[in-house]
């Protein structure tokens, strides 16, 4: 009986200790950290007679233990715990451990338990065996595992990278990031962190960006703060596999843990420096002709990119009578300095702005033709002086009166040097010539000259050899003076058929030849042409009517970058003498006197005429006043009160007395009168030079009264002495004209970062 007893009783021992025999060995049953699994998490095979599990030992609320020290009783109670080394393998059997949790598959299972047992048993040797009972009892274990291992090969993250490229300029770009396997495919569904650092941002304002990792890259768009270096880098969630010391060794999922992978640097801008490229249209300007420029926006430096769209106002200032010397007189912009800076820099060396210009801009590489202004924004157009002298425009985009947006990216004024080549011109000066013959009829034989006043030149003309930096000829040291000849040598009584008529001079053939040609200084003065007085070369100069007809003076300067061309004309009736084959025996003489020597100012005075000798019906008196000017201003180049103002003589009368209308002087000076004789045709038959004797009014402001010129009786009309078209006083003044006349030849100028400040943190993930 106590035989069977204890029989039976071993049995039972036996047979509770096969149920609770692990996969390695049975295991013993002490104070548990962890809990044994049903029977859906393993299978069953046996060594030695002994029934061994495979699959999933033990767990807790977080992860699956498996095996990995055969023939060791598992004591569920955990002693320590170590981190693997991440290795690829270690990668992988941790993935899989963490993907296949709360599966009910038992060979996906079993499996991962022969990859545990494969990669991490502590005794392969006494594994061995183990592995080839496995193998027989359960058919297409091993191709499960392999297929497990593989399929983790692709999913266990292992690597992290990112590339950077630029959007728009330095100031904005993407990152992307792109989580691997250990092969350097890609991953999706991992966890990943990308930081900044430096001066830019992602879109959600912070340095750092998180995502989960597809299956191709993910862009993250950043924009710039400022300028300077930026270091881009990645942290990614990577599985970890951890050694459990025990009674039986484990190995167990560890959870996620965030490492770094690669980084990047790159270069970032926010701001930029504008630039403009600005290049005068004409480098030759006549006077009274407009000044254009051709500004072009650009930016500075590789690093500076336009913002696209931004708009930018430039202002232009343009200086001008600039003389040959200014010209070396250049300036540069000095680092930091504003253009309102630039602008107290050159007026203190004397150069102030005469005109202006504006111009808007979007983006680089836009054009635009500026025209000058009067005033800054004004609309009436700029005209090149009359003095001539060279000018230069400087550009500058001033940031404070940019928008508030432009001002973020223009930290500074952007201004242009002053007298750059490109931005320079030269403004040519008109000419004033007025010229006269000495006699307007002669004879054969007589001696002719002429006299003529030449202002417009530039003080120094004739010194400036031209720069060939600048792109500037010298002056033209030299106008010519030729006299023509017109007339029928054959027959006297056909000269008047060829009568000057013309503005230009005509061909030469049998009825018009050129006499000579000289030279004369290409400068203001009065020069007397003939009579003996030596002209540019020293040389006297001597011209005789040797035949009857019409002897022409022509002045004529060619012009040169300074000055304009121009030229007297042709049919300039002062500058013709008529010489006939006998001297005129009654050719009419003028005398003048004004009726007031000294007037006060708006206080009426007029000239009166004297003329003796023989006209012909039709002829007349043309009176002209020149406005006061002071007592040593030479008079003729200023304007005039009086002009054109014509009286009829009586044909009949050899001794006559004509009034000129009456003028008043609103400022005082000196006012010169001036007389001439026409012929019915236009013809010069007597005049006085400008400032002859009693034909100068002074106009005071005092309140003396004045006292009629001596010995001046007031005319009265009669037989002597005819009365004027109209009543004197009530003539108007004529409109201003030159005294003689001057072509011009006008040269025509040939007209621009960002990004939400995530918490970073190791996730231990414990599905």
């Amino acid at each position: 009986m106590n035989a069977m007893l204890r029989s039976r009783l071993t049995a039972i021992v036996v047979a509770l200790a096969a149920v609770l025999m692990a996969v390695c060995l049975p295991t013993v049953a002490r104070a548990a950290d962890l809990r044994r699994p049903d029977n859906s998490r393993y299978l069953v095979y046996t060594v030695d007679g002994k029934a061994l599990r495979l699959g999933v030992i033990a767990q807790d609320d977080d992860t699956d233990y498996y095996c990995i020290e055969t023939g060791s009783l598992a004591s569920y109670q955990i002693d320590e715990v170590r981190e693997i080394a991440s290795t690829d393998d270690a990668r992988r059997l941790a993935w899989l451990i963490d993907h296949y949790r709360g599966g009910t598959d038992q060979l996906t299972y079993a499996a991962i338990a022969v990859l545990a047992h494969d990669h991490y048993d502590l005794n392969q040797a006494l594994w061995a065996p183990h592995r080839e009972s496995i193998v027989r009892t359960h058919a297409g274990i091993l191709e499960r595992a392999d297929a497990l291992w593989r399929e983790a090969a692709a999913h266990a993250s292992s690597g992290a990278k990112i590339t950077q490229r630029y959007a728009q300029g330095l100031r904005q770009g993407v990152v992307e990031a792109i989580v691997t396997n250990a092969a350097g495919s890609p991953i999706a569904g991992v966890p990943y962190t990308v930081m900044l650092d430096g001066p830019a941002r992602f879109q959600n304002g912070k340095n750092s960006i998180s995502g989960v990792s597809g299956a191709q890259a993910i862009a993250h768009s950043w924009q710039a703060t400022g300028a300077g270096e930026v270091t881009a880098s990645i942290s990614y969630d990577r599985p970890t596999l951890e050694h459990i010391v025990s009674g039986q060794d484990f190995v167990r999922f560890g959870g996620m843990k965030q490492v770094r992978g690669s980084a990047i640097s790159f270069t970032v801008r926010k701001d930029f420096t504008p630039s403009l490229d600005t290049r005068v249209s004409a480098k030759i300007v006549d006077a009274g002709q407009s000044v254009v420029d051709e500004v072009t926006s650009g930016v500075r430096g590789a690093d500076s990119h336009w913002p696209q769209g931004l708009k930018l106002a430039a202002t232009g200032w343009y200086f001008d009578k600039l003389s040959p010397g200014a010209l070396n007189e250049g300036a540069s912009v000095q680092p930091g300095e504003s253009a309102a800076a630039f602008l107290k820099r050159l007026a203190q060396a004397g150069h102030k702005p005469s005109a202006y210009g504006a111009a808007s801009f979007t983006g680089p590489g836009q054009m635009v033709k500026v025209k000058a202004t009067t005033k800054p924004g004004g609309s009436e157009a700029y005209k090149a002086p009359a003095a001539g002298g060279f000018g230069t425009w400087v550009w500058a985009f001033e940031r404070g009166t940019l928008s508030e947006q432009a001002r973020e990216y223009v930290l500074a004024d952007a201004v242009m040097p002053f007298l750059e080549v490109a931005e320079t011109n030269a403004h040519r000066a008109r000419l004033s010539v007025r010229s006269s013959v000495t006699e307007h009829s002669a004879s054969v034989g007589s001696e002719l000259s002429d006299t003529i006043t030449v202002s417009g030149f530039p003080d120094d003309h004739g010194s400036f050899a031209g720069s060939k930096a600048f792109g500037f000829g010298p002056d033209r040291a030299h106008v010519q003076v030729s006299v023509w000849w017109s007339g029928d040598a054959n027959d006297a009584a056909n000269d008047e058929q060829y009568r000057p008529s013309t503005a230009d001079v005509p061909k030469e053939d049998e009825h018009h030849r050129r006499i000579g040609t000289w030279n004369y200084a290409a400068a203001n003065g009065t020069f007397r042409i003939g009579a003996g007085v030596p002209d540019a070369h020293g040389k006297p100069v001597n011209i005789r009517g040797e035949a009857h007809g019409w002897y022409v003076f022509v002045w004529q300067f060619a012009g040169d970058d300074r000055v304009m061309p121009a030229a007297s004309a042709y049919d300039d009736a002062w500058e013709r003498t008529r010489v006939e084959e006998f001297a005129h025996p009654k050719a009419p003489v003028i005398t003048t006197q004004v009726d007031h020597d000294k007037v006060k100012v708006n206080e009426p005075f007029r000239d009166v005429a004297r003329v003796v000798g023989d006209v012909k019906e039709g002829s007349y008196v043309e009176f002209g006043a020149y406005e006061a000017v002071a007592k040593r201003v030479k008079p003729g180049a200023n304007a005039k009160l009086l002009d054109g103002d014509r009286v009829k003589l009586n044909h009949t009368s050899g001794d006559q007395k004509v009034p000129s209308s009456q003028v008043r002087s609103a400022k005082p000076g000196f006012v010169y009168w001036k007389a001439t004789v026409f012929s019915p045709k236009g013809d010069v038959l007597a005049t006085h030079e400008l400032g002859a004797e009693g034909e100068v009014v002074e106009v005071v402001e005092d309140s003396k009264p004045t006292q009629p010129a001596p010995n001046q009786p007031n005319p009265s009309p009669g037989p002597g002495n005819p009365a004027p078209d109209k009543p004197a006083a009530d003539r108007p003044a004529a409109l201003a004209k030159t005294g003689s006349s001057v072509v011009a030849f006008a040269g025509v100028g040939i007209v621009a970062a960002l990004v939400a400040l995530l918490m970073v943190a190791a996730i231990r993930r414990r599905m």
